[in-house]
């Protein structure tokens, strides 16, 4: 049967780094009471190991410390190690103070513990790495692949199957269709059959698998090739990016009713992470709220005093992908404000494809008030809520100014807009020109994790603080 080797690799990794967790709270324990029979004593030893074992799964997948383990460097791996450790620092010490009736871990345990872990999971992942990239690629239970290609395009194929990363599998053979190269080697990898042949060598030879490159076959020729090999029980691995298009690790096999696709994406995220974001999304929209509603009973009667009207503004706008849904705001200006934007065009200070004008006539003075101290957006929580909007992501346009986009510029409405971002972080007041937000939006989406929707949201707290939120 065949097994997804990534999936794998990471519930090994989550389990040898889990030991590594337990057994450093040991060492923890022992360093500081000096008898397992005191340290039993002074800490509930099978509940804190349950928790910490919990605690260790959510920090593994969310620092992402099983991405490329096999190719890391030594300090590469030190550094992923040591923010693992700071994320499972932080989270165990938010466990035990909301439990610390139910969670007695001294100070010095848990620095202990987190020493020792650093040390403990650096030396699993060295013995892990050598391990597989030496030992189990080239026994007998790793997958043994034969290569079925052209020959100019052989050596270069071998090469990109040849990653220390790709520890289940090795290529033990090659077949060349177009030209008799049996009995000679590519790369230490002898040729061992041609076109007519091949099939009869995965018959009566040790393959598992075989990995197809051949640009030019026919669709007659492939589909009795593949259908062939499936007889055998033998793995097929049919090279489908023949276009050349340059993007690294953002396409996927699904299935759409009874097809299978090839998804090209500039950026394919990974749903457990987006789960997370969505969680983060609806706790944040919840204490929001609160605060929104705490802040409506004295903002209300101030701002419709000084211009009657509608307390909360609504203006449709453009999500995700084009989706309309409308934002609301506190009303920051006056009431007929929409009717008067066509007379300030000329003076807009953005370039390019958005509105924005420092000293805006249409604006209240309280209006300037809640709009410095970003107060005018709290409503938006609620858009959060219904999932319109996230806490972090790109600007969400006007419909007119979304109508006037050009192609790359709709990507920066390929994710779920935000409240906040990597643009309103980035001196959103001294950005004059429209590409620059596209940019930095790109660049939000580009490198998007859940570490750096954190990070933004902690800078946005630190501006609104220190009160250099919007103008």
């Amino acid at each position: 049967m065949y097994q997804r080797r990534n999936q794998i690799q990471e519930l090994l990794v989550c389990l040898i780094d889990g030991i590594c967790v337990g057994f450093s709270f040991l060492l923890g324990g022992l360093a500081r009471y000096r008898s397992f029979q005191i340290f039993d004593q002074q800490a509930n030893i099978s509940y804190i190991l349950v928790c910490m074992i919990l605690v260790h799964a959510s920090s593994f997948y969310l620092s992402k410390i099983y991405e490329n383990i096999c190719i890391r460097g030594y300090l590469e791996e030190f550094i992923k190690i040591l923010k693992y450790n700071l994320l499972f620092t932080f989270s165990i010490t938010a466990v035990t103070f909301i439990i610390k009736n139910a969670f007695m871990l001294s100070r010095l345990t848990a620095g202990y513990t987190v020493i020792f872990c650093q040390i403990t999971i650096y030396i699993a992942h060295q013995c892990y790495k050598y391990y597989m990239t030496h030992i189990y690629r080239y026994n007998a239970s790793s997958s043994k692949v034969l290569l079925v290609t052209v020959k100019d395009r052989l050596e270069d194929v071998l090469k990109g199957l040849d990653r220390p990363a790709d520890w289940g599998y090795r290529v033990v053979a090659a077949a060349v269709t177009d030209e008799d190269m049996t009995g000679h080697s590519v790369r230490n990898i002898p040729v061992v059959a041609g076109k007519t042949d091949f099939m009869d060598y995965v018959l009566r030879e040790a393959i598992d698998e075989v990995f197809i490159h051949l640009p030019d076959i026919k669709n007659n020729d492939l589909k009795h090739v593949i259908l062939e090999l499936e007889k055998m029980g033998v793995v097929i691995h049919l090279n489908i990016d023949m276009f050349d298009l340059g993007l690294d690790d953002s396409r996927q096999i699904f299935r759409m009713g009874d097809y299978y696709t090839l998804v090209f994406s500039s950026r394919l995220f990974d749903y457990r992470k987006l789960l997370i974001k969505r969680c983060m999304d609806v706790a944040g929209a919840v204490v929001g709220l609160l605060v929104t509603a705490a802040v409506t009973v004295f903002l209300a009667p101030v701002l419709l005093l000084e211009s009657p009207g509608p307390l909360i503004f609504k203006q449709k706008r453009v999500g995700k992908n084009g989706r309309i849904f409308e934002i609301y705001k506190f009303r920051s200006m006056y009431a007929d404000a929409e009717e008067h934007k066509a007379e300030l065009m000329e003076q807009n200070e953005m370039q390019g494809n958005m509105f924005k004008l420092t000293d805006d006539p249409r604006v209240t003075k309280v209006g300037h008030f809640i709009r410095k101290t970003s107060i005018d957006e709290l409503p938006q929580f609620w858009n959060v809520l219904k999932g319109n909007m996230s806490l972090v992501g790109t600007r969400p346009p006007t419909v007119e100014e979304f109508e006037s986009y050009k192609s790359y510029q709709k990507r920066r409405l390929s994710i779920t807009p935000g409240i906040t971002g990597l643009w309103q972080i980035s001196g959103r007041n001294d950005i004059t020109d429209f590409e620059e937000v596209v940019r930095l939006d790109l660049e939000y989406i580009d490198h998007w994790s859940i570490g750096l929707d954190i990070k933004i949201l902690l800078k946005t707290i630190v501006m609104v603080a220190t009160g250099k939120g919007a103008k």
